[in-house]
């Protein structure tokens, strides 16, 4: 069965810089899935290969404190055709990139989990973007990039 969890409503100073960009957030919430949870397990839940960059159940827990007031948004990114969200939180040890994509629809309007990373390590902006933009599927030349948690 395909289980939603409200994580809540947008933050104002995300509605309105994607209002600036033309993206109509009101109205909308932010949301995780069970399926959105297998897959960040599956890819980067493998502590073999992951060290301590490995996803738990405890990290899932930090989503709130990323998306109300992330260090870094990357509003408007775009891969496959899709709208993302790219949110980017750093702690004193390491540094989570949150996606979330943008379904704007007649049955939906959710900012909804895609992926979830972990870097074991502070980044700043031009790692942050290197990473996201790394393999050439996630192009942000035309999204809205900011700091809302360093105003």
């Amino acid at each position: 069965m395909f289980q939603k969890t409200t994580i809540g409503k947008p933050q104002q100073w995300l509605i309105e810089a994607a209002a600036s960009i033309g993206l109509d957030f009101t109205g909308f919430r932010h949301e995780t899935t069970d399926d959105f949870k297998r897959h960040v397990i599956k890819r980067h839940g493998n502590s073999a290969i992951h060290g301590r960059a490995t996803i738990t159940d405890m990290d899932f827990t930090r989503i709130p404190d990323i998306v109300k007031i992330p260090d870094i948004a990357i509003i408007g990114a775009t891969r496959k055709g899709r709208v993302y969200i790219i949110y980017a939180k750093t702690y004193p040890d390491m540094t989570y990139i949150y996606f979330e994509q943008v379904l704007d629809s007649r049955r939906y309007r959710v900012l909804r989990g895609s992926t979830l990373y972990k870097i074991t390590r502070p980044l700043v902006t031009d790692d942050i973007k290197r990473i996201i933009t790394r393999n050439d599927k996630t192009d942000i030349s035309e999204a809205l990039i900011m700091s809302p948690g360093k105003v």
